[in-house]
């Protein structure tokens, strides 16, 4: 019997600057690559092709797709393949680090590695980041595109030179006022590459994956292929795996939403958003787990099944009806639809339709325990592994001393108190464990909840026993609070010299790239 797989997973960030985490370990992912390699895919079928024929058939239309970009030899599709996927933004160190993990998985298992430009991400404004100094360090938020939150990047063309100058001249601007020359000499390097290939991409998403690539090139050519998730979606095979899911958009839309209630039981989240949405119903058309990007915007995709046709609409535009089996596919080709995934679909393509191990980010390792719950019910199939890692690494702008890093703990902790007493009382009194008890019924209950009065009630209510609980932690609560207003003001300026989110291009890629040898140097 295959068992479900929605269990607490704990993904900690690291604190300090130079701390990693990978996880499963790094000397396991050898073990983790060949173990996803040989896997049995037994039955399971996409809209009728065997799936381990389908896999084969993508896997070289992916290595196409990215290989005319590559230097020196082509991809080997025979190769165990290893995928990670990001939205092409000015990420942090924490996310960066992934690249550099496929490109030494690459040179020392000799693996195949891609990763999945997700540029039909909405992601809105193109922000950064940016450290400044007036009477203490500071940030400054600079932006290179104001976009609206409903058009991805592949449909936006690359900045104008001028455009992109005046953003390199406000970052320049910041970083001048800083006591370290470094942040300012990586972002001088990085605009020297992105100049480049602001000449040759087509689009937004293009140009900023070439700049960091390039950028990173400077540390160690990148051992991976890049391929656009918006050339990858339309794909015939990518075409096939979608209508394979909208076979039964009722059925699957219960599937995909008890699963993520599932989720956020056994993970105690409150949030109906967390870590996704459910899918709704809107007419007699459910709600899929897919975006179609219709005249430069994407909204969500729509879809009926009525006899051996399915129907599938979005936002004001026309329903479009395909054949319901394998036929659909060319249907779907014809009907110049641009139908790209949602998050957890994306992965569940990549991790069952194409790689051997996936590597995922924090974030990322957390939801997928939600596609693990959907490739066992929709496919019959244990759901293969996959790495997590992330990084923190701090500028060296100032002291990082510990007093941020005790501000920063001191306010979760304030929170926490007032939050979830009941984890701080060690010994609770028989009326403080029937609070506690009436508390999770209370939590249980209004997840289970439509918004109404009924609902602010039982929200109130919770508040209501968090506090009475607290009363329990007076003393803790009020030595926290005297903790916290005593840090003077220079706590400000230390939380911003160890802020782990400043962008990629304020860093050295050799010193990124360090932090994932597989070998000891």
């Amino acid at each position: 019997m295959i068992q479900r797989s929605v269990a607490p997973m704990t993904y900690k960030v690291p604190e300090r600057s130079g701390e990693v985490l990978i996880t499963p370990p790094l000397d396991r992912i050898p073990e983790l690559l060949a173990a996803g390699r040989a896997r049995p895919w037994g039955g399971a079928r996409i809209l009728g092709t065997p799936l381990e024929e389908f896999r084969l058939r993508l896997r070289h239309r992916a290595l196409a797709i990215a290989g005319p970009h590559a230097r020196g030899p082509g991809p080997e599709p025979d190769a165990p393949l290893v995928l990670m996927g990001h939205q092409p933004l000015f990420f942090h160190p924490g996310v960066w680090i992934k690249f550099f993990l496929l490109t030494r998985l690459h040179q020392d298992l000799g693996a195949s590695t891609l990763h999945l430009l997700v540029d039909s991400d909405a992601s809105g404004p193109i922000q950064a980041p940016i450290p400044a100094w007036t009477d203490q360090l500071t940030r400054r938020t600079e932006t290179l595109l104001d976009l609206p939150d409903d058009v991805p990047l592949e449909a936006v063309a690359p900045p104008t030179g001028d455009t992109w100058g005046d953003f390199c001249a406000r970052v320049r601007g910041h970083l001048s006022t800083l006591r370290s020359a470094e942040p300012r000499r990586c972002f001088d390097a990085f605009a020297a590459g992105a100049a480049d290939a602001l000449g040759r991409a087509r689009t937004l998403g293009e140009f900023l994956a070439a700049a960091r690539r390039s950028y990173e090139a400077r540390s160690m050519p990148p051992g991976y292929l890049d391929v656009a998730v918006s050339a990858l979606a339309d794909t015939p095979e990518f075409g096939a795996f979608a209508l394979h899911l909208l076979q039964d958009p009722a059925g699957f839309r219960g599937r995909y939403n008890a699963s993520l209630e599932e989720y956020r039981s056994a993970h105690r989240l409150r949030s109906a958003a967390n870590p996704f949405p459910n899918l709704n119903e809107d007419e007699g058309f459910d709600e899929t787990p897919f975006w179609l990007v219709h005249g430069r915007r994407r909204a969500p995709l729509f879809a009926a099944r009525s006899g051996d046709r399915i129907r599938l609409r979005s936002g004001g535009t026309p329903a479009v009806e395909l054949p319901a089996g394998p036929g659909g596919i060319d249907a779907l080709a014809a009907s110049s639809l641009h139908i790209r995934p949602k998050a957890i679909t994306l992965t569940m393509f990549a991790r069952v339709c194409l790689g051997d191990l996936f590597i995922h980010g924090v974030g990322g390792g957390r939801y997928d325990r939600v596609t693990d719950t959907l490739i066992t019910e929709v496919f019959g199939l244990p759901p293969p592994p996959y790495v997590v890692a992330t990084a923190t690494l701090w500028l060296p702008v100032a002291d990082t001393g510990d007093g941020a890093e005790d501000g920063r703990a001191l306010e979760r902790r304030l929170m926490d108190l007032q939050h979830n007493p009941e984890r701080y009382l060690a010994v609770p009194s028989p009326d403080q464990r029937r609070l506690i008890e009436e508390k999770w019924a209370l939590i249980r209950a209004v997840e289970e909840m439509r918004p109404g009065p009924e609902r602010r009630t039982t929200t109130h209510r919770i508040r209501e026993v968090n506090g009475l609980l607290a009363q329990g932690l007076a003393d803790e609560i009020a030595r926290t609070r005297a903790r916290l207003a005593g840090l003077d003001r220079s706590s400000a300026g230390q939380a911003a010299a160890s802020f782990r989110e400043y962008p990629f291009f304020l860093f050295d890629p050799a010193q990124v790239g360090a932090l994932v040898a597989l070998r000891p140097p």
